[in-house]
Order: C-alpha cells, then sequence, then structure tokens
C-alpha cells in the first residue's frame, strides 16, 4: 500500500491539473470572445453616431464632400474613445474625403478596407490587420444607395495586449487554484489510503492468527469494518455447517 501511494497521488495531481487548466482555457476564450463582441458593439455605435451626424446635415440639402462640420464632429468622436487611432470616410471608389490622421487623408484607403466595404453590401463591416484594423458603415444617401463609407481605424496591437493582460491574470489565478486544489486533493488521498491501510494490517494480522475467522479480532468501526465482521460471522457458520454434514457422514458411514 505505501508504495502505490506515490503513484496515486500523482494520479490526483494530473486529473486535478487537467480539470483546472481546462477551466482556465475555457474561461479565457469565453473572455476573448466576449471582448471581441464588446469591441464590435462599441465602435458600430460610435459609427452609427457619425452616420446619423452625416445624414442630419445632408437633409439640409449639403453635399456629402462639402460638410464642414464634419471634420469637428469626427475629432469629438476620435476624442472620446483612446481605442480609436483615426476616423476616416471615403468614397465608392476608395479616396478619402474627410480623416482625422492628416498623413493619410492624402492616400487612398488601404485595399482590404473597399474590399470589405463593398462585400458587407450595406452592412456593419469588419477588417482586422494590425494598424489598418478597422470598423465601418455604409454612408447612404436618400434612396438607400451607398454614396460612401466610414472606418474608424483602431489598433489591433493594443487589444492584442488587453488579451494578453488578462491571460497573465487568469494564467495566475488558475495556478493558485491548481496548487490548492492538488493540495487537497493528495491530503484527502493520504488520509483515505492511511485509513485503507491500517484496516488491511488488521485483516492481515486477523489471518495470521489462531483464530482467523474470530470477529474480534478486527476492532474496526465504519462501513468496511462491519462488512469484514459480517463475512468473517458468515465465514464461522458455514465451517460450522460443514462440521456437522461432515460428522453426519461418519455417524452414517459407522452404521
Amino acid at each position: 500500500m505505501k508504495t502505490t501511494q506515490p503513484q496515486m497521488i500523482l494520479v490526483a495531481v494530473l486529473v486535478c491539473l487537467f480539470a483546472v487548466g481546462m477551466a482556465g482555457l475555457l474561461n479565457f476564450f469565453k473572455y476573448r470572445s466576449y471582448a471581441e463582441r464588446m469591441l464590435n458593439e462599441r465602435l458600430a455605435v460610435t459609427g452609427s453616431a457619425i452616420e446619423n451626424a452625416i445624414q442630419s446635415s445632408m437633409a439640409l440639402g449639403l453635399q456629402f464632400s462639402d460638410l464642414g462640420t464634419l471634420p469637428g464632429t469626427l475629432e469629438r468622436e476620435r476624442a472620446t474613445d483612446d481605442l480609436i487611432l483615426s476616423i476616416e470616410v471615403f468614397d465608392i471608389e476608395g479616396k478619402p474625403l474627410y480623416s482625422t490622421d492628416r498623413l493619410r487623408a492624402t492616400r487612398n484607403v488601404p485595399t482590404a478596407w473597399l474590399d470589405a466595404a463593398r462585400n458587407a453590401k450595406g452592412n456593419d463591416w469588419f477588417v482586422r490587420g494590425g494598424t489598418d484594423s478597422a470598423s465601418g458603415v455604409a454612408i447612404k444617401n436618400n434612396f438607400g444607395l451607398p454614396i460612401g463609407y466610414l472606418a474608424l481605424r483602431y489598433s489591433e496591437e493594443q487589444v492584442s495586449d488587453s488579451h494578453s493582460a488578462m491571460a497573465r491574470e487568469l494564467a495566475l489565478s488558475t495556478a493558485a487554484v491548481f496548487v490548492a486544489a492538488a493540495s487537497l486533493a493528495s491530503l484527502a488521498l493520504l488520509a483515505v489510503m492511511r485509513h485503507l491501510s491500517r484496516n488491511l494490517e488488521a485483516i492481515e494480522a486477523a489471518l495470521c492468527s489462531a483464530d482467523p475467522v474470530r470477529p474480534s479480532a478486527l476492532v474496526h468501526n465504519g462501513p468496511f469494518g462491519r462488512a469484514l465482521r459480517q463475512f468473517f460471522e458468515r465465514v464461522r457458520g458455514a465451517e460450522a455447517e460443514i462440521a456437522l454434514l461432515r460428522r453426519d457422514l461418519e455417524s452414517g458411514v459407522g452404521r
């Protein structure tokens, strides 16, 4: 029994490692899925607010390329969220019209943005590509036809850093839970095996004694001790019946 204790404890530790590790991984993937969904919704709300402002200005008879108040609106919306690197408005051909980044205002938007905007067919679109990651919406005229697109560029590295920070916190928490669970499981297993070892030693002593079927030789409590005493009582009863049968057989042969 003593030689098997390290092996049993190793099995218990491995089971705790698997259970706690899987729980930690599931929690991380669940967090990442929730964080990505919240990010998309967060950027979509900002994009919808800017789109409504553009629609209101166009309803006054202004041309899409002549919205004088739009640059100020874009700057205010960008300042409300540190995640947003720039806000850009471009036409259906990819030509920039408005941008909070002066350097990007002089060059065409990335091809991935234009392809994603066209493939979305008027719905919200998302592109993940490092510093060119963006969330966008289509800007439509009064007839529901797209006349341009709005893109909110954000840093994928910042999002990845937040995921990494959460992963480290979950790893530390998971490690602490694993140590606690493995320690408790090992202590509980040692207690059970110690109790079982005492029972086995008592059985061995009883079997090696002059009267192996004597129940009083077993001083055990609990279900195991009661079951063992019942077993020995049945063995003693069986031996008594065998002795009676043998005596009857001997008496019959003598006659």
